[in-house]
């Protein structure tokens, strides 16, 4: 499974108004690299499309890794770690522990970056390691299950995304193992 396509609504086809001055817009190619982007008729304004953020941990304890089961669509009861879009005004690392917290109640302290995921039309994928340092496990709206898994019982076969898998990959091969999935 690979990360999701942006909705529909999100996609450049449907944008079709300016929304500084609310002008119809036409594509153009824009220097200096003259890529076509859609530009306002009227104000000149430039709408760059460009993807979304998200900020995940991949918190450790005693060896494991914790992992959410999702109970929201896309990746709807597979597992995953926590994480979310970044919030604008946020950056990226208070993300990454707001997003562990609202899905796990856990506190973390980030230990080191993990990765950048990225996949074309799709958000971009920051994965830091962290270390638990207090709060207590438990769900939310967004997960059914938390669960402790040790690097060797990963469920590769039902893990949410591609991004997921690949991260997973890389912390079990940072600590000398070999991955699975």
């Amino acid at each position: 499974m690979t990360d999701p396509e942006p909705p529909p609504f999100l996609a450049p086809s449907t944008i079709h108004f300016c929304p500084l001055c609310g002008a119809s817009l036409a594509v153009e190619a824009v220097p200096p690299d003259h890529r076509e982007q859609k530009v306002c008729s009227r104000c000149r304004f430039v709408f760059y499309l460009n993807p979304k953020v998200v900020a995940a941990t991949i918190p450790e304890l005693d060896g494991a890794v914790l992992l959410t089961r999702r109970l929201i669509n896309p990746g709807r009861g597979l597992w995953t770690f926590p994480g979310g879009f970044v919030d604008f005004g946020e950056t990226v690392t208070d993300a990454a522990v707001r997003e562990t917290f609202e899905e796990t109640g856990l506190k973390v302290d980030l230990t080191g970056l993990l990765n950048v995921y990225t996949y074309p039309a799709a958000p971009v994928i920051i994965v830091y390691t962290a270390h638990v340092t207090g709060g207590t496990l438990t769900t939310c709206d967004e997960n059914d299950a938390l669960e402790w898994v040790a690097p060797a019982r990963i469920p590769w076969d039902t893990l949410a995304f591609q991004s997921t898998r690949e991260a997973l990959r890389d912390w079990v091969a940072a600590r000398g193992e070999m991955p699975g999935g």
